[in-house]
Formats: C-alpha cells, structure tokens, sequence
C-alpha cells in the first residue's frame, strides 16, 4: 500500500543541506555572454564541443542573440509563449545575448545507446578562500521533454577536465523505459540508473535530493550547490550539456555566477509552511472566477488523493483533482495512480511497469518531484471553455503578515508547475497595506514550452515591496482551463490528455529583523 511520505524527510529532500548565515560574498567566476557572440565566448576560454557519436545537425553549443535573429541552430527555439530569452528571477525574460543549445530546432535525432555527447564548458577560475559552500548561479530554461530520454548533466572538474564529477542531472521522464529496452550504449556502457548513480527520486528522498537530480525542467533563477571538492582548488571548470539528446528540447542559460553567497533568503523566519496537515485555515484558498455550469469551483487542494473511482465517474467532485486518459481516471501525482492501478511503491524503475513508469498513462507528464506527500495543488480544471474566454482562477494567499520592522523581505518555495495549454498563467503576487496585488514571479513571461515535463525549482524571491509594511500577503494564482479531447466520453467538454498541474510546497517569508530568529536555514 502507498504511504505517504512525512515532511521531515522531504524538507530535508529538495535542499538536504544547511548553511549558516555568515561572512560570504567571494566571486570566482561569471559570464553574461554580452560580448562577442560565440567567438567572443571562445576567445574568454570557453570550449563548445561534440564527440565523435553527435550526429544531430546543429544542436552546438553557442550564443545566441533574438535581437539580430541569430542562433547557433539556425532558427529561434519555439517555445509556447512567443518569447525567445531565458527567464530572470522574477520570471521576466532576459534581454541581452545569452547560451543556447537547441536539440530540437536541430536536425536528426541521437537516441539513446548513442554515446553522443554535447557540451559548453566554462573557462577555468580559481575557488581559494571560499568562505562555504560554492554555489552555482544562472537565469535557466532547460525544457524537459514529456516523451525524451536524454540525461542534462552539469559536471565540474578539478583538474583541468581529465576528470569530472557529476553536480546535476536532468533525465527525461522515458530514459526508464528506453534504458530498460536499451541496457547499454555503443562503447558497452550502461545507459540506465548506473550511469547516473541512480535515478531520481519519486517524491522527496533526503539521500537522493531533487536539486541534484530530477525529472524536470528549471525556469527561473537557479541556485545550485557545488560539491564539496571544488571548494579552495585552484583549476577549477564546469560544463553543461546534453547525454544522448535524442531531439530534445533546449537549454538557455545566462548571467552565470560561481560565488560562496547562498541564494537571497533573510536571517528571521517569518512563516513556513509545509502543508503537512493540508492548506491551514489561516490561509487564503479562494475561487476568484468561474465559467463551470457544474457547481465546482477551482481551488487549491492538497494531494495526493486516495480513490474511489466510481465516485469520480458519477460525481463532479472537487475534492478529487483527477484526469482521464483514455477514459481511464487518474491522479497526476504518480504515486497516487500507482495505488489506484494496484502496482507497488516504492516504483522499481529498473524493471518498470508499462502502466505507471515515467511515460506509462500520461507519457510522463506527472507530479514526480512532490509526489506522495501534502502540497497545496491546482489542478487546471475539467471544463472546455471557448479559447479566448477568461479561465478558472484560484489564488491561495498566506495568512497578513506583520512585516513593518524588516528591511529587507524574502519569499522562498517549492514549484512544480506543469502548463497544459496556452492561455493558462501561474504568478505569484504581493499585496501591502491591503492594497491591490502586485506580480513578482510569473510563469508565462519569458522562453518556455507547455504540454511537455513539469518544471520544478525551489524559487528564492527579495520582495522589497514588502519591506516595512504591515498587512503583507503573498497569494499563488492560477488562471487555467483544459483542453478539450474527444478521447473522453464521459467529459466530452474538457479533461483532455495533458494533465496540467501546479503543486506548491515549503512556502517560506524571512526577513533581516522580526519574528521568530532561527540560528541556521534547512534549504529544502
């Protein structure tokens, strides 16, 4: 029988390290790639490279600048929103020339079992006299493809690159099945969890952190602690690239930073909450509109959701977010839809099952990071709405909070956010002194794609609007609505194959004064 994960585990799962507060603010590297394009990159020392088994065309490595439509692909990456540059912080998009690699603008398909490998790798910069952990910084779109089976690693080296050790993975939700029919590459190597020292984790695991390696994409600022054999060496090098990219989709990267100061976050705690006993009552969880003739409001709730599945057929009720496929009901959390189907958690990866792998039902478009625990989730809704009519919209505010003796104000959270249709917008927002609210991170901004693998970031947010205020509120809104498919009988006005989703976890407000003062951060 499933059961559900406890939150002490998967606090310490996302982020499972802790850093004091103290005396940091040593840059050893960074690249805003303004100068130059790619041959300005080139001459700074950075080296794009193919191995000899690539043999999709223009999938390179270089700089790419929408301002005077040029890309190292040869064509714009086309992403759902219209817009051609990586998101910043606060979900805005960079204006400036930035890193690209485009497998899927690119020609030809290096499938797994393939050993092609494709990489930019960073100058070398020396990390003496850090005070900490070294941390890795950059603006980030890496998409992850639903159906792909490539691995997205970042490695660091220190010794002038004659080894590397892995800093980050991103695998492609199908790798577990395809490495299952494709056991080993060209050169006999394994293509499956050896390659990666185990998948990733389904749902939080403090041994197997998902800011180490996941199943999905990142959009936004990323905050990435390097291993602890960087630190004080004097060659130090990074690269980032594509294993196999087998037609996947992008990686845009710029702004990068190689520093010892840990992500934006206050030293006082204001509030944390981890949804463990579900939304509190202290909280905000309204629908703010809805077009449904069916009596059901869009709100937030938590997850997952045990089953009945006659219930789901003869009612419409909201208590249980849930999908058909093929007329088949499901819960976008995986391990919820393993329970419902009867196959047995923990997933064992290695032999999957066709059912309920990360391709199975939904070809991978699951909760996997958050899965088998409380979140707060927004499910986009089962109802089919004219495309240019206002969606369902629910927004889950925190309780007010009194933040008039801080000068300084941070929000911080986890994000799984899958966009199953055009239209549909996920903001955070701020509300001071009661007054209107105003955006300070949205989704649907800068270069993205929808309908593909969720995203999932820890997102760290300086809100300086909130600084001195009283009566602060943070809300996460949701404006969405499903697609129609024909394929479901049963809902023949919406609930269509894409199972978009937005689950929200280990929200957290700290400040430099007030509240409660804590004497050190578990990042989650």
């Amino acid at each position: 029988m499933y059961k559900r994960l406890s939150k002490v585990a998967s606090a310490a799962a996302i982020f499972a390290l802790s850093a004091t507060v103290g005396v940091h603010g040593a840059t050893f590297f960074s690249e805003d790639f303004n100068t130059g394009g790619t041959a300005g990159a080139e001459s700074r020392g950075w080296s794009f490279t193919l191995n000899e088994f690539v043999t999709e065309t223009g999938v390179d490595w270089g700089v790419a600048d929408p301002a005077t439509d040029s890309f190292p692909s040869g064509g714009a990456p086309g992403g759902s929103t219209g817009n051609k540059y990586p998101p910043k912080a606060d979900g805005t998009p960079n204006t400036t020339p930035y890193l690209l690699t485009d497998s899927d603008h690119a020609g030809g398909s290096d499938d797994i079992g393939s050993g092609a490998e494709v990489w930019a790798q960073s100058p070398s910069f020396s990390t003496v006299g850090a005070a900490g952990t070294v941390w890795f910084h950059a603006d980030i779109e890496l998409d992850a493809n639903n159906n792909g089976e490539c691995l997205a690693p970042l490695e660091v080296s220190t010794d002038g690159g004659a080894t590397w050790e892995m800093a980050f993975v991103m695998v492609e939700p199908q790798r577990v099945q395809k490495a299952f029919a494709t056991p080993t590459d060209v050169n006999g190597n394994p293509t499956g969890s050896a390659l990666t020292n185990g998948w990733p984790s389904i749902g939080p695991d403090p041994a197997n952190p998902g800011w180490k390696k996941t199943w999905a994409g990142l959009h936004g600022r990323w905050h990435l602690p390097l291993p602890d054999s960087v630190k004080g060496k004097q060659n130090v090098m990074f690269r980032f690239g594509w294993h196999e990219s087998a037609d996947a989709w992008w990686i845009a990267m710029d702004n990068v930073v190689v520093d010892d100061v840990p992500p934006p976050m206050g030293t006082t705690e204001v509030l944390k909450e981890d949804f463990t006993n579900g939304i509190p009552s202290t909280w905000g969880n309204a629908n703010l509109f809805t077009l449904s003739d069916l009596d059901i409001n869009s709100l937030f709730d938590l997850g997952p959701i045990k089953w009945d599945t006659q219930a789901i057929r003869d009612t419409f009720d909201p208590d249980f977010p849930f999908k058909l496929v093929s007329n088949t009901p499901i819960d976008v959390d995986i391990l919820a839809t393993a329970e419902l189907l009867g196959i047995p958690v923990p997933l064992d990866l290695d032999n999957p099952d066709q059912n309920i792998n990360p391709n199975g039902i939904t070809d991978g478009r699951w909760l996997l990071m958050l899965a088998g625990q409380g979140y707060a989730l927004f499910q986009e809704p089962p109802f089919g709405f004219p495309a240019d009519s206002q969606k369902e919209t629910a927004a889950l505010d925190t309780p007010k909070l009194d933040l008039s003796s801080a000068s300084k104000v941070y929000l911080d959270f986890d994000s799984e956010l899958l966009v199953g249709a055009g239209g549909n917008s996920y903001k955070v927002q701020v509300s001071v002194g009661g007054g209107d609210f105003t955006t300070i991170y949205d989704y649907n901004l800068a270069l993205m794609d929808y309908d593909e693998a969720a995203y999932f970031d820890h997102h760290y947010l300086e809100v300086p609007a909130a600084a001195g205020k009283s009566n602060v509120v943070f809300r996460f809104l949701a404006s969405a609505s499903d697609p129609t498919n024909a394929d479901t009988p049963d809902f023949p006005n919406g609930n269509g194959n894409m199972s978009g989703f937005w689950a929200v976890d280990n929200v957290r407000v700290t400040t430099s004064a007030g509240g409660t003062n804590v004497s050190g951060w578990a990042l989650y």
